[in-house]
């Protein structure tokens, strides 16, 4: 649109209403109970925005009728902004040159922001009996398999830090009581405010929602204007019956994904990342639960890779928690079955939980790694669940009994050597989110505008 054309012109009399969605009426209230006096009874005004042309800082009144556009077209940051008002048959225009300002939405040293963190390091093995395993494997993980790892390029605290709003430093002797649930918050006796919280890789979080209303606003505009806005997409209570998210329009690393409801509103939907990996500037959530799902691919499990053609969404991912029904705690995002997250995770509210889970454990690779496979002894083990297994396998003792006489017996496995194969498991699959600083800070919001100095003129004194 030209700049000088009236649908690109905010334009009304005071008093009026204008046409609901124009930027005359999201300007109108605000003049309307700012200038209340009889003078201005009648009183119109006018707003024009035009690109410049790239050089010249005077305003030229030929801009309004030489074809300009009324948005960046040259992508400078610089628009005109003419604003002219008649009050009582005098009329006054100016103009300015204005710079519009843009920061990243969101802050690039978090890798992960949320009211709280389920850390369980597989749905089955927070079950497991003997303490010294599950106590001794996650003090293994804390360092080799962080929640969130940093980006190489900028190490702890300038990236992969996780920043969490559950009071980590107002009850430092439960730190993990209080702010990490699952296998990590049982341990209670592992003292984990050296290594987590003094190196910078925990930290209280400290506002409710990561970024301001104004800067949600502006992400979906953007996903809007890209055709990439979803009213609303199918969901389900429970996570195993969750459809596919239902996304609007061809997303791609540009383009921000908005879905403003899942469900009923506190139901959850798929990033299917099974056959294939994605990436979007972001994936902005604002009432509903996401799931990002891999193929649970133990045995072909492979490192972690910046360019992995599956079980890896790239981008920025944002739960607005905006749900009034959901719990507290209230899970919002889950990473699992191999999933990987390549950016962020940002959740807002104290009630929000961020879900982290492996994918679960090959039996089989866990018995052939201690015991000569294949064999009766190896047979008779692999069908255990995990936590029986892991259990069997420390404590030993007798596997098949004929007439009350044991002929099938297992030695305990040393404590160690158990953990040596389930580290192994778990390290290759490695942290779940993975910072990126140049994503993160690829996602752009406008910030405070100003006029370029000496551009401002007074084009038509009132008289």
């Amino acid at each position: 649109q030209a700049c000088s054309a009236p649908t690109a012109a905010a334009a009304a009399a005071l008093g009026t209403t204008p046409p609901a969605g124009t930027v005359a009426a999201l300007l109108q209230p605000n003049l309307n109970a700012t200038y209340t006096d009889t003078a201005y009874t009648g009183a119109t005004w006018q707003l024009n925005v035009c690109d410049d042309n790239g050089s010249s800082t005077v305003w030229d009144d030929a801009t309004l009728t030489n074809g300009t556009k009324n948005w960046d077209r040259n992508q400078n940051k610089l628009l005109w902004v003419r604003a002219q008002s008649t009050v009582e048959g005098r009329t006054r225009a100016v103009a300015g040159l204005v710079r519009a300002r843009t920061g990243p939405a969101l802050q690039a040293k978090y890798g992960l922001v949320s009211g709280n963190v389920s850390g369980d390091l597989t749905s089955t093995m927070k079950a497991i009996t003997n303490a010294a395993v599950v106590e001794s494997l996650t003090l293994g993980l804390l360092s080799s398999n962080p929640v969130v790892a940093p980006d190489p390029a900028f190490p702890v605290p300038a990236s992969g830090v996780t920043g969490l709003r559950c009071g980590l430093l107002d009850d430092v002797p439960d730190v993990q009581k209080t702010c990490v649930t699952g296998a990590i918050g049982a341990l209670s006796s592992i003292p984990l405010l050296d290594d987590l919280v003094a190196n910078g890789r925990y930290t209280q979080f400290p506002t409710t929602t990561s970024t301001s209303e104004g800067n949600i606003g502006q992400l979906r505009a953007q996903a809007k204007a890209s055709g990439t806005y979803t009213a609303a997409s199918a969901g389900a209570a429970a996570s195993p019956a969750a459809p596919n998210c239902q996304i609007t329009g061809t997303p791609n690393a540009s383009t921000v994904v908005f879905i403003e409801q899942v469900g009923t509103g506190d139901q959850y939907c798929v990033i299917d990342l099974a056959a294939a990996s994605r990436q979007y500037k972001a994936l902005v959530v604002g009432r509903g639960r996401v799931i990002f799902r891999g193929d649970n691919n133990v045995d072909g499990a492979t490192a972690y890779s910046p360019t992995a053609t599956k079980n890896l969404f790239a981008g920025v991912v944002y739960a607005l928690n905006q749900q009034t029904s959901c719990a507290d705690p209230c899970e919002v995002v889950r990473v699992e079955q191999g999933a990987r997250i390549r950016g962020t995770v940002n959740a807002d509210g104290k009630n929000a939980i961020v879900s982290l889970r492996p994918p679960d454990f090959n039996s089989s690779q866990l018995v052939c790694s201690l015991l000569p496979c294949p064999g009766l002894l190896s047979a008779a083990l692999q069908p255990l669940g995990i936590t029986e297994l892991v259990n069997t396998l420390v404590s030993g003792g007798c596997l098949l009994r004929v007439l009350g006489v044991c002929t099938l017996s297992l030695p305990p496995t040393p404590l160690g050597q158990v953990l040596t194969s389930l580290t192994a498991q778990l390290t290759t699959y490695g942290s779940p989110i993975h910072s990126d600083v140049a994503i993160v800070n690829a996602l752009q919001v406008n910030g405070a505008s100003g006029v370029v100095p000496g551009s401002f003129r007074d084009l038509q004194p009132a008289r």
